[in-house]
């Protein structure tokens, strides 16, 4: 059986196109993972400014009371 570089060559450009898909995958995942977490942060540090909002969230009460 001889060896035929052209198809080699294809198969291991496909494997390494495949793994770096993966691995972009990944980093896509953890990065948004960490934005998402970042945004959490931003949201809790604004309604951190008004516990009664937190209260009212808390107890069920539609409106927060004064």
């Amino acid at each position: 059986m001889a060896f035929v570089p052209d198809v080699a060559g294809e198969s291991v450009r496909s494997a390494r196109q495949e793994q770096r898909r993966q691995q972009d995958k990944k980093r896509m995942a953890y990065r948004r993972a960490i934005e998402d977490y970042r945004e959490e942060q931003a949201l809790r540090a604004q309604v951190g400014d008004f516990p009664e909002a937190m209260l009212a969230r808390r107890t069920g009460l539609s409106r927060p009371f004064l």
